[in-house]
C-alpha cells in the first residue's frame, strides 16, 4: 500500500512536471507495479515461493531518489520560461533513405552469418552455442547492436498500410533478434519506439494496443521457446510442451521480482562491489589495458519454484552491487544523466535525441526483470544513433548541393 500510494503520487508530479505519462520515471514505476501485482497474486501457489515483501523497500526507497533529477530539471526549464513538452521537428516523416540502405546491408550481412551458423552446426539452433556463434561475440555482435537504433527508427516512422519495403526490412531484422534467442532485445526495442509513437501522438493508448501487445509478448515467448527451437531440432509440439512453456512465461515475468525476494531471503549472499554496476566502463578499460573482462551477469541462480532466476530487478540488482551511500548517489546519477537527455529532446526536437531517451526508457520499462545499465549498449546503442544522425545529415548536405 505504501509503494501504490507513492507511485500514485510520483505519477501525478511526473505529469504536472513534463505534462506527459511517457517519461522514464514512469516507464520504470509502472511496468513494476503491475508485474509486481501479478507476482504477489501467484506467489507461494502453483509451484512459486512465497514473496518477501521487505524486498518491495528498496523501490519505495529508490523511487522518490530517480524522481529528484526530473523535478529538478523540469524547475529549471521553467524558471527560464523554456517548454517541458515539444514535438519532434521531422521535415521528412519517413526514415533516411540512407538508413535504410545501412539496414539493408546489415541485414544482409548478418543473415549470411546465420546462414553460415547454421550450415555449421543445424542441430543446435535455438541454443547457447547457436547464438553465441551466430552473432554473441567480436564484430557480428556490435553488427547486431546496430540494428538495435534502426529497429526502434522503423518502428517510429513506418504507417499501418504503407512503407511496404520498410515493413520488410522490420521483419528480418525482427529475425536476427529472434535468431539471438534474447527476448530482451526484442521487447526493449518494440517498447522504445511503441513510447515514442505514444509521445509524439503516431500511436493513441487504448485497449486494442494493450491486448496487441500482451499477445505480441506471448507470441514472441512461444516463438523462442517453441517454434524456433523445434526447427533446428526436428522435435515435436505437445501439450506437454505448451502447458510448460505456459508455466515458463509466468516464471520469466515474475523472476525479477521473486529473484529478488528470494535473494533478499538468502541474506544477499551475491553482494558485490559498484565495479559491476560500471561493468561497461571498467571493460572498455580492461580491454585498452590487456586486462581480463568482467562479467556484470549475475553469477547466483535461485530456484523460484518453476525455474531457476539470477535476476533481481532495477534497484535490487543496484542493491546487490552497492552499500547504501553507492545506492543514493548511483541512484541520483543515473537519473541525472537520462533526463539530461531528457531536457535536450524537449529543446532540440530532433528525433535522434528522441531515439537514444526512449530507447533508455525501454531499459528502464525492464526494470521489473533486470537492471540493464551495466551492459555496454548503455554506452554503444548512443553512439550508433549518433553515427545515424550524422550520416543522415552529410545525406541531406549532399542532396542540397
Amino acid at each position: 500500500m505504501i509503494l501504490l500510494m507513492e507511485v500514485s503520487c510520483l505519477t501525478y508530479l511526473e505529469y504536472r512536471a513534463w505534462h506527459t505519462f511517457y517519461t522514464p520515471l514512469c516507464a520504470l514505476m509502472l511496468p513494476y507495479v503491475a508485474v509486481l501485482l501479478i507476482t504477489i497474486s501467484i506467489a507461494g501457489n502453483f509451484g512459486f515461493v512465497n514473496f518477501n515483501y521487505d524486498s518491495i523497500f528498496i523501490w519505495i526507497y529508490g523511487l522518490p531518489l530517480f524522481a529528484l533529477p526530473s523535478y529538478m530539471a523540469s524547475a529549471l526549464l521553467q524558471h527560464y520560461d523554456l517548454p517541458v513538452k515539444t514535438t519532434i521537428e521531422d521535415n521528412r516523416e519517413k526514415l533516411s533513405p540512407i538508413l535504410i540502405l545501412s539496414g539493408a546491408i546489415l541485414v544482409v550481412a548478418l543473415l549470411f552469418k546465420l546462414y553460415q551458423t547454421i550450415s555449421h552446426g543445424f542441430n543446435l539452433f535455438g541454443t547457447e552455442e547457436f547464438t553465441e556463434e551466430f552473432s554473441g561475440k567480436g564484430v557480428w555482435a556490435h553488427l547486431r547492436e546496430m540494428i538495435m537504433p534502426l529497429l526502434i527508427l522503423s518502428l517510429y516512422y513506418v504507417k499501418k498500410k504503407k512503407n511496404f519495403l520498410l515493413w520488410i526490412l522490420i521483419a528480418l531484422m525482427l529475425v536476427i533478434q529472434f535468431s539471438y534467442m534474447v527476448k530482451g532485445a526484442i521487447i526493449i526495442a518494440v517498447v522504445s519506439a511503441l513510447l515514442m509513437r505514444l509521445y509524439t501522438g503516431k500511436t493513441h493508448m487504448n485497449l486494442t494496443l494493450v491486448l496487441g501487445v500482451i499477445i505480441g509478448a506471448v507470441l514472441v515467448f512461444y516463438m523462442i521457446y517453441m517454434v524456433i527451437p523445434l526447427l533446428g531440432n526436428d522435435g515435436e509440439a505437445n501439450m506437454n510442451l505448451v502447458e510448460f512453456i505456459a508455466r515458463h512465461f509466468v516464471h520469466y515475468f515474475t523472476s525479477g521480482t521473486l529473484g529478488w525476494s528470494y535473494d533478499l531471503d538468502q541474506g544477499i549472499p551475491d553482494h558485490n562491489n559498484i565495479s559491476y554496476i560500471f561493468a561497461p566502463f571498467v571493460n572498455i578499460y580492461n580491454a585498452l589495458a590487456g586486462n581480463e573482462l568482467i562479467s556484470p551477469v549475475n553469477h547466483i541462480y535461485w530456484n523460484t519454484g518453476i525455474s531457476y532466476t539470477n535476476v533481481r530487478t532495477f534497484f535490487g540488482t543496484i542493491c546487490v552491487y552497492t552499500n547504501a551511500i553507492e545506492f543514493i548517489t548511483y541512484t541520483l546519477v543515473i537519473s541525472s544523466v537520462i533526463y539530461t537527455w531528457k531536457v535536450m529532446a524537449v529543446l532540440f526536437r530532433n528525433v535522434y535525441i528522441h531515439t537514444i531517451l526512449f530507447y533508455y526508457c525501454g531499459l528502464l520499462a525492464m526494470g521489473w526483470f533486470e537492471f540493464y545499465f551495466f551492459h555496454l549498449s548503455f554506452i554503444e546503442i548512443p553512439i550508433f544513433v549518433l553515427f545515424y544522425a550524422w550520416i543522415s545529415r552529410k545525406e541531406v548536405a549532399l542532396g542540397q548541393r
